[in-house]
């Protein structure tokens, strides 16, 4: 299936590295223009960027922190400026600290479920106006395996908010569906990011080994069904949330 997204404007969230930097550039190959948003990593952002109009592209830097609900207005209306429209978003910016429930403060409570959760709420709530006088636009949020299962290092934070996401994405899609604008949310697995030394810790590792295809998933391949979901081929797929994990999640 050719996945033709050209004229359209994506701003994907957290696209300096990572899954978001997968994403932005899968999305790119397909044709479509892309805004990187990042908070701290400008230098990862232009190069993605670079790479993004060596594809032939239109690429655009904004930095923003997306748990500020002024930023994001700021964030939203300087893309659509540049741009003219944003037609795809994708809520991607998030971090697991990966603390079990005897350490996690009030305060490391209410920070990762702004950033994971409450940051999803702001982005969408912005671009949804445009998208909405257009009758038409996709989003799709990045959620996560252990919203579905629980994380295994008991990082009730963490998981709680990407559960939070999947109701979010269902909610939301009963009501934008009718009105033009299709949600829907994909729930990545074990996937190889950039770390320290290029290590892989034993646990890990050992969560790893239980997977069926016994490694873990690249940041394009999460980029990839993005593309589906933001393409023609996906008109029909409305509030699903896609798992995307090598087999580590059947059920």
């Amino acid at each position: 299936m050719t996945i033709d997204l050209s004229g359209r404007v994506a701003l994907v969230t957290g696209s300096s590295q990572g899954i978001g930097a997968g994403t932005a550039l899968s999305l790119a190959r397909r044709g479509a223009d892309v805004a990187v948003n990042y908070l701290c990593a400008g230098d990862l952002a232009q190069e993605i960027c670079e790479q993004i109009r060596a594809l032939g592209r239109q690429a655009h830097t904004i930095q923003a922190d997306v748990t500020d609900g002024e930023a994001v207005k700021r964030m939203v209306a300087d893309v659509e400026q540049t741009f003219g429209s944003i037609d795809i978003l994708v809520n991607n910016a998030g971090h697991n600290p990966t603390r079990n429930i005897l350490e996690i403060s009030e305060a490391n409570w209410d920070w990762v479920l702004d950033l994971n959760l409450k940051a999803y709420f702001l982005c969408t709530r912005a671009v949804l106006p445009g998208m909405l006088e257009r009758k038409e636009g996709r989003i799709i949020n990045i959620t996560s395996i252990s919203g579905q299962r629980g994380g295994f290092s008991c990082d009730v934070d963490y998981s709680a908010a990407k559960a939070g996401i999947m109701g979010f994405t269902r909610a939301l899609a009963r009501w934008a569906a009718p009105r033009g604008v299709l949600v829907n949310a994909i729930a990545p697995g074990y996937i190889k990011v950039q770390r320290r030394g290029g290590v892989i810790s034993p646990h890990l590792a050992s969560l790893i080994e239980r997977v069926p295809l016994k490694r873990q998933g690249t940041p394009e391949e999460i980029g990839e069904v993005v593309a589906f979901l933001a393409g023609p081929g996906a008109s029909y797929i409305v509030g699903e949330v896609i798992s995307v994990n090598g087999g580590a999640h059947m059920g």
